[in-house]
């Protein structure tokens, strides 16, 4: 379907109160992560620093029962997993890692910042940052991939790729790799992607990008910090438009769905227009957003193999 329908689906379907299918009340209730694991793990980074791969960090969450468990990886934003105030995990990926969980996933929530010595690249030229989607993020997320297959209670040909914003960023670099990264290699790469208001420009700009298989992009309309047009267009492309399922959600701003945040503005922001962009919640597009990201890893991840 061609995203223009989609995002008129979408609009249609919103303003009707169609789509807002509520999560269960127990994973709506889940007060935080439970049952979790550090884990250490090497990136595929070592072609970028000279010598020595970075030694990652991660949050590993396990689902009941033995397994083998389908699985997600968790990518988070320019301003890191964890929240500035409490030094915790983000409440936003906190609530996604949980409802995971307890959906039957094991969740691999990937650290790409503190083990580089760094708190956030909101803000400062793009030029300038340690830490880029298309460098050594991708490279992270491959690793991620590589040691979920390494433990024996994980699926290795049911892992998911799942970012936000930068990391929304990386799923689209990673995920659209082809021969260059793991989907040219043995084994495959991930069995689907979703991407959380993404920066499209990048692939937008790259004739030959597509993704590596089945991908969700999830963007708001008013978004003045990750424009949504690039996205749009992009996923009217031939070879992406085939593959992609794109929801263009109607007075939503960035971070849409993260947990009861209301919209304000930030400021100091490096790739927005003037420095400042609104964030917050819509509980709308968020709802939706829930039953979308349930039903398409679903279909895709939990389904038939093939």
């Amino acid at each position: 379907m061609m995203a223009s329908t989609l995002r008129q689906a979408a609009v249609a379907a919103l303003s009707a109160g169609a789509m807002l299918a509520a999560v269960p009340a127990s994973v709506q209730a889940a007060p935080g992560v439970h049952a979790e694991e550090i884990v250490r793990f090497p990136s595929q980074d070592g072609d970028l620093t000279g010598g020595a791969p970075t030694a990652l960090t991660g949050r590993l969450l396990r689902p009941a029962g033995a397994g083998p468990h389908p699985s997600v990886v968790l990518l988070h934003g320019c301003g890191g997993l964890y929240a500035k105030s409490t030094g915790r995990v983000a409440p936003r990926h906190v609530w996604w890692a949980t409802m995971l969980q307890q959906q039957g996933y094991e969740v691999l929530m990937v650290d790409s910042f503190g083990p580089r010595g760094v708190d956030d690249v909101c803000s400062g030229p793009l030029k300038d940052r340690p830490v880029r989607a298309g460098m050594e993020r991708k490279r992270d997320a491959w690793a991620a991939l590589a040691y979920l297959r390494s433990r024996s209670e994980v699926d290795r040909e049911r892992v998911a790729l799942m970012g936000w914003s930068q990391g929304g960023g990386t799923v689209l670099s990673a995920y659209g790799a082809g021969e260059d990264g793991p989907a040219g290699k043995e084994g495959g790469g991930f069995r689907a992607a979703i991407a959380f208001y993404p920066g499209c420009k990048s692939p937008l700009k790259n004739e030959d990008w597509q993704p590596d298989g089945p991908l969700l992009l999830l963007v708001g309309e008013k978004d003045d910090w990750t424009p949504a047009q690039p996205c749009v267009d992009l996923a009217q492309r031939d070879g992406v438009k085939e593959r992609t399922e794109l929801v263009v959600y109607p007075n939503a701003y960035h971070g849409f769905d993260s947990p009861d945040a209301p919209v304000r503005k930030r400021k100091n922001l490096a790739t927005a227009p003037g420095g400042v962009a609104h964030v917050g919640t819509n509980e709308a597009a968020r709802q939706d957003s829930i039953t979308r990201v349930t039903n398409f890893l679903q279909e895709r991840v939990k389904g038939t193999r093939g």
